[in-house]
């Protein structure tokens, strides 16, 4: 049995996402934000309003994440929290003009790293990489959805 874990998808992908993540962490620490901060702002910019709920559901993050999140990006004066008028028990988010110019900021980041993380591969083979990992992302998704 071959137990060497360097040729696994999973593993090089995980690697790959660990080292971004840190990258853009860093960067995005001038600011006061996370990551998943930063995922927060991004979806609320360009989907608008959301209920906690949604949020939580459309960027796979468990609901006591979400409320530390949540709570942090309260704290920053980066989004607004307000009762849902059709259901007093959801709340919905909104982002402050603060959240608005740092989505901009988030996005000048994601676009430089982009760049970097680019280098040495023709639009092409980029292209060809997004499609496989978009195969990965649906088959994965649909092993979560059967467990």
């Amino acid at each position: 049995m071959n137990r060497d874990i360097y040729p696994l998808l999973g593993y090089n992908i995980n690697v790959i996402s660990h080292f971004i993540q840190n990258l853009f962490n860093e960067k995005l620490s001038e600011y006061g934000l996370t990551h998943s901060q930063a995922k927060v702002i991004y979806f609320l910019a360009n989907h608008g309003e959301q209920s906690q709920t949604d949020l939580q559901k459309r960027l796979y993050i468990k609901a006591s994440s979400m409320n530390g999140i949540i709570e942090s990006l309260l704290k920053n004066e980066c989004i607004t929290k307000h009762n849902c008028p059709n259901d007093k028990r959801s709340k919905l988010i909104k982002l402050t003009d603060r959240g608005v110019q740092l989505d901009k900021t988030i996005w000048t980041i994601a676009q430089n790293l982009e760049k970097e993380i680019g280098v040495g591969l023709s639009d092409e083979e980029q292209q060809m990489m997004l499609s496989w990992l978009e195969v990965i992302q649906k088959n994965l998704k649909h092993l979560k959805e059967r467990s």
